[in-house]
Order: C-alpha cells, then structure tokens, then sequence
C-alpha cells in the first residue's frame, strides 16, 4: 500500500503541478519578447491555488451526491465536463495569446489569458485535489495503520511537485527562448488533446457516448501502472488502450492548439524583426 499511494498521489499531483508549470512559463516568455516589460504578472497563481483548494474541498464534500446524481453516473459527467471545459480554456488560450505588445487588442487579449489560466488551474486542482484529500480523509481515518500509506502520499505529493518545479526551469534555462517556447506549445497542444481524450473515456463510461474499438495496445511496452507511465500520462495523457474516438478527440485537441497564433511565434517568429531577433537570440 506504501507504493500504491505513492503512485496514487503522484499521478493527481502531477498534473495540476506540469499544467501551473506550463503556464508560468508561457507568461515568462511573452513578458520576455516584450522587451522584458512584465506585461503578463503572475498576481493569478495565488489565487488559482486558494480557489482550486477551497473548491476541491467543497467538491470533495460532496462527492457522494454527485455520484448518485445522473442516474449514478454524475461524477464521470461532472469530471467530463471538467476536463471538456478545460480544453476549450486551453485552446481559447492559445489563439487569446498576445503576439507582440503593440497588439491593438492586448488589453482585452490579456485579460482574457488571464482568465484562461486562473480557470484551468482551479479546475486542476478541483479535479484532483479533491480525490487526494478523498485519499487523504480515508487513510487518516484508519489511525496509526493508515500513516504507512499516509506517509507513501506525502512523498507523491512531493515527487509531483518537485517534477513540476523541475519541469518550469527545464522550459525556461538552458536552451534558447524559441526552442524553450516550442516546448511549452507542444506541452500545451498534448495537454488540451489529453483533456479531450479523458472526456470521451468518461462520457463511454457513463454510456453517455458509444464506445469504439480500441486503437492499440501498447501495455507490453509501457504499463499505465508503472511510475514513467503514470509521468506520461502527466505529461502528453498516454494510455496503452485509447479508443479510436479518444484518439480522435486527441487529434482534434492538439491540432486546435498547433494552429493558433502562439504556435506560429514558437515555430516562425514572424511579428516582427524586434521578435525575431529576440526570439533567435540564444540559438
């Protein structure tokens, strides 16, 4: 069990942890190609977590009733729609994303960035905070026989947010700003195509949609169980058996995002010779 609730709390911990790592560094980036002025601040993280916290708690406290709403498929819905909400937030980030600061929207284009990113981030902590302190609130129950476990969950936590930190400063040192940014825009396009993907899987679960075949099998090179399987599914949603129609949905996520505005900064540059120049600086 020691093992089990570390690969448990790991698993939630980390995508809340990789999604807020994300999205500091796409603001890092365009304060960066605006001469360094901190056009975008980062007043929304806090906020986002109180928020997430206080309303994974509430969620949390609650589940027993979602649960048996919708004919006994409530949560997989409400957590559908979780996860289709968060991707259309994602997607709408992307193509929201300021180009350059001379932008005659900028103001109302940063707004609506920052209410993207404080959206997806309380709903990532909602969705799986809420299961954590479901763990958490189960194992402290057990007393003295529950700390093993409770213990293995504190080192999951960590292991999740250390990751997330690890992650934060891989995108912003060491390689060049438009390779860095090119980084965060694939993270960005795998992350929203994931969201999609999860969706689907649980509208098939609560037979809200049909399901469709399975896509492939790829258990025997990477178990989902094991700890660079739960990373992968993180990092770019991997699952060893999606359904054709979660692989559809995927595509559909990922290819939103890749043809967006920010997409064509990372990979072309082509505002202006200022953002160019800066964008190419370090390669």
């Amino acid at each position: 069990m020691f093992l089990n609730a570390i690969l448990i709390v790991l698993q939630e911990t980390l995508e809340a942890a990789l999604m807020l790592s994300l999205l500091l560094a796409f603001v890092r980036y365009f304060n960066l190609v605006n001469s360094g002025n901190v056009v975008l601040r980062r007043n929304w993280v806090l906020i986002s977590l109180l928020s997430g916290a206080i309303f994974a708690w509430v969620y949390s406290e609650n589940l027993g009733e979602i649960s048996d709403s919708f004919d006994y498929v409530g949560l997989e819905i409400a957590n559908a729609s979780i996860h289709s909400v968060s991707c259309a937030l994602l997607i709408l980030l992307a193509w929201l994303f300021p180009e350059s600061s001379t932008d005659s929207y900028v103001k109302n284009r940063l707004r609506g960035v920052n209410f993207c990113m404080v959206i997806v981030v309380v709903l990532a902590i909602l969705r799986e905070g809420s299961e954590i302190m479901q763990f958490g609130g189960g194992v402290l129950g057990q007393g003295e026989a529950g700390l093993p476990v409770f213990y293995g969950g504190l080192i999951g936590a960590g292991i999740g947010v250390s990751t997330g930190v690890l992650l934060y400063y891989g995108l912003t040192g060491g390689l060049s700003i438009q390779r860095s940014l090119r980084f965060c825009v694939l993270l960005l396009a795998l992350t929203a195509g994931n969201m999609a993907s999860q969706a689907i899987l649980l509208l098939n679960q609560a037979d809200w949609l049909p399901f469709s075949p399975i896509a492939w099998d790829t258990n025997n090179l990477l178990s989902e169980a094991s700890v660079i399987g739960q990373l992968a599914y993180a990092l770019i949603g991997y699952e060893a058996t999606p359904s054709l129609m979660q692989v559809l949905a995927y595509s559909i996520g990922f290819i939103a995002v890749f043809a967006s505005p920010i997409s064509r900064l990372a990979w072309l540059g082509y505002q202006s010779p200022r953002v160019r120049r800066i964008l190419g600086a370090v390669e």
